[in-house]
């Protein structure tokens, strides 16, 4: 989680400011936390309260994503999910949206077997991002960090990734020249 949270910092200038290159300050002056960092959170509070009983886990995150979402009305949400923040009734819209992704890091450190990973990483996305491919984008990086915590190497994620997931048959440096930003989950 604290990876995710970094990671978001880190990158948060650099959203709408495409850059191509890895020679970059870490943390500037103009980095900021996003609503991934917010959404990461809420989901780990959600699975901290459920202790180990995740029967009503979607229940539990909506309500966390809402009650911590609201206190960050400007930290980057896309427009639908704004909306569904602050809906009094809130309900899946079917996204596809990256953010389906950004917010599961504690749903893999949470997990003790492939199977809850994917299982707690449906219950804190499909009630906002219901659509296949945004469930697969949260599943695949649950996936991977439940894999990373269990000792597994880079290779094996990424073949275990690219078989059940996502095509991985490219390298960052082959990629960086060409790449834009992408809000969904299969291009992210």
């Amino acid at each position: 989680m604290l990876g995710a949270i970094i990671g978001d910092i880190a990158g948060s200038r650099f959203e709408f400011n495409n850059i191509h290159t890895k020679e970059f300050e870490l943390f500037a002056g103009n980095c900021f936390f996003t609503d991934d960092s917010v959404m990461s959170l809420a989901i780990a509070k959600a699975i901290i309260e459920s202790k180990g009983n995740y029967v009503h886990l979607g229940d539990t995150a909506a309500k966390y994503m809402q009650s911590i979402g609201q206190n960050y009305p400007n930290c980057g949400y896309g427009g639908s999910f704004y909306s569904w923040i602050f809906s009094p009734n809130p309900k899946p819209y079917n996204s596809y949206g990256n953010g389906a992704a950004m917010r599961v890091s504690a749903c893999g450190w949470a997990a003790k077997t492939l199977e809850e990973a994917i299982i707690l990483s449906e219950k804190v996305t499909e009630i906002s991002h219901n659509h296949k491919e945004g469930l697969l984008g949260a599943e695949a990086a649950a996936v991977a960090i439940l894999m990373a915590r269990q000792g597994k190497s880079i290779p094996e994620i990424r073949k275990y990734i690219d078989e059940n997931y996502y095509a991985l048959d490219f390298t960052l440096d082959e990629i960086r020249d060409n790449y834009y930003f992408n809000e969904t989950c299969q291009k992210t």
